[in-house]
C-alpha cells in the first residue's frame, strides 16, 4: 500500500489537496471519479514511516461479524450499518458512516466500501463477490474468520516477541552501564597504582573513554544511518530487493518469512477461489494481500505466465519464491480438479506449521541474546579483574 499526495478539484471547482492510501495510481483515479473529483496531479508520498488510516484487523474482524450475523438474520443493509455505526469505536464509526451515506445515494455496496479507502482490494474483491453472488453474509462470515485468524497470529508473534526484546534492550543496557560507570572506576584504581595494565584492560577502557567522550556524536550517527537506511530501503526497489533477498538467507527467520508469505498467499488465494472469483484475479489479489511490492512483482509473473496458459503450479515453481512442497500440492490439486480443497490442507498445514516456528525462532533468538550477553559482560568483567589479580599475586 502507498500513500499518493494528490491536488484535485471538487465540483464547485475548489482545489483541495488530499493524502491517499492506495495499491497504486490507477484506484487513485478510479477513487478520484467515484468522488466526481477532477485529478490535478498525483505524487507519491517518499516517507520514511507510513501509518496508512486502514483499519486493523480486529476492527475488520469486529465489522464483518456483525454485517455477517445481522445480514443473515434478514436486516436490511442501511438499517443494519444504522445499528453498527451507534456501537462502533472512533475508528469505525465515520467509516461507516461514510458507507452508509454512499448506500444511500445510489451506489453498490462495493462501490461504498471502495471509496473509503479504508479497506484491501482483497476485502472489497470479495464484498464485490458476495454482493453479484447474493451471498454476502456468508462473504462476511469468511473475512470475519479470515481476520480473526490474522488478529490472533499477529498477537502471538508479539506476546512471543516481548521477552527476546526485554533481553536484547537489557543487554545494551548493561553495556552501556559497564562502559560508561563500571569501567571508569576501575580505570581510577589502577591509575593510582603501578600495576601494568594488559592490553584486554587498556582496549576497554580506550573503548570506554571514547564512548563517553563521544556519546552524543555516535548516537546522532547511529540514529541518522538508521533513519538514512529504512528510508532508502523504504523509496528504493533495489535495495529493497536485496534486503529481501537477505532476510530470506538468514536461519530461521527466513523459515519463518517464506512461510508467513506462503500462508498469507494461500489463504486469501482459498477464500477467493471459494467465492468464485477467476483464478488470475484471485492470484493476482492474492498477491497483493502480501503487501510487498517485491514479492508482488515476482507474483505478477508467474500470474502473466498463468494467463498464457501455462499451469499454475509450473508457473509458481518458475519465479522460485514457494517451497516445492507448496509448489508439490497446487500442482496435485491443480491437476485433479481439486484446487480449493488442497488450499484448504495448506492452510491448515501451515496454521500448524508457523505456530511451531514462532515458538522456535523465539527461543533461539532468547538463546542468541543470553550468548551474547553473557560473553560481553563475561569480556568486560575478566578485562578489568586482571591488573586485580595481578596486583594481589604482586604481593
Amino acid at each position: 500500500m502507498e500513500t499518493y499526495k494528490c491536488v484535485v478539484y471538487d465540483e464547485k471547482n475548489k482545489r483541495k489537496t488530499l493524502n491517499l492510501d492506495f495499491e497504486s495510481e490507477d484506484d487513485v483515479l478510479k477513487y478520484a471519479k467515484a468522488n466526481n473529483l477532477k485529478v490535478s496531479s498525483i505524487k507519491k508520498r517518499q516517507s520514511i514511516f507510513n501509518f496508512g488510516k486502514k483499519l486493523n484487523n480486529k476492527d475488520l474482524k469486529i465489522l464483518c461479524k456483525e454485517m455477517g450475523i445481522l445480514l443473515e438474520s434478514g436486516s436490511e443493509i442501511t438499517g443494519l450499518l444504522q445499528m453498527i455505526e451507534g456501537q462502533a469505536n472512533k475508528r469505525l464509526k465515520p467509516i461507516i458512516n461514510q458507507i452508509l451515506k454512499g448506500i444511500q445515494e445510489g451506489n453498490s455496496i462495493t462501490e461504498s466500501f471502495r471509496n473509503t479507502n479504508a479497506f484491501s482490494r482483497f476485502f472489497i474483491s470479495m464484498v464485490h463477490t458476495g454482493e453479484l453472488s447474493s451471498n454476502l453474509d456468508q462473504v462476511m462470515y469468511t473475512l470475519s474468520d479470515y481476520y480473526d485468524k490474522e488478529s490472533r497470529l499477529k498477537g502471538k508473534i508479539k506476546s512471543s516477541s516481548v521477552y527476546p526484546i526485554i533481553l536484547f534492550v537489557a543487554t545494551i543496557l548493561s553495556v552501556l552501564a559497564m562502559l560508561l560507570v563500571v569501567v571508569p572506576k576501575y580505570e581510577e584504581i589502577y591509575s593510582q597504582t603501578n600495576v601494568e595494565i594488559p592490553q584486554m584492560t587498556q582496549i576497554m577502557i580506550s573503548s570506554s573513554n571514547f564512548l563517553r567522550n563521544n556519546f552524543i556524536l555516535i548516537f546522532l550517527v547511529l540514529f541518522i544511518i538508521t533513519i538514512s537506511g529504512v528510508y532508502l530501503i523504504k523509496n528504493s526497489d533495489e535495495l529493497k530487493h536485496d534486503a529481501y533477498k537477505l532476510i530470506f538467507k538468514l536461519p530461521q527467520v527466513g523459515d519463518y518469512m517464506l512461510m508467513d508469505i506462503t500462508n498469507k498467499f494461500s489463504k486469501s488465494l482459498f477464500i477467493l477461489v471459494k467465492s468464485g472469483v477467476e483464478i488470475v484475479s484471485a492470484i493476482d489479489i492474492s498477491a497483493r494481500v502480501i503487501d510487498k511490492k517485491y514479492l508482488y512483482d515476482r507474483i505478477s509473473v508467474a500470474n502473466n505466465s498463468i494467463k498464457e496458459g501455462n499451469n499454475i503450479g509450473e508457473s509458481l515453481a518458475d519465479i522460485n519464491l514457494f517451497s516445492p512442497f507448496f509448489i508439490g500440492l497446487i500442482s496435485v490439486g491443480e491437476s485433479a480438479g481439486r484446487l480449493e480443497e488442497t488450499l484448504e490442507t495448506i492452510n491448515k498445514f501451515y496454521e500448524s506449521e508457523i505456530d511451531q516456528k514462532i515458538e522456535i525462532t523465539m527461543k533461539y533468538f532468547e538463546t542468541g541474546i543470553i550468548l551474547i550477553m553473557g560473553l560481553i559482560v563475561g569480556a568486560v568483567v575478566i578485562a578489568m579483574m586482571i591488573p586485580m589479580f595481578n596486583m594481589v599475586s604482586a604481593f
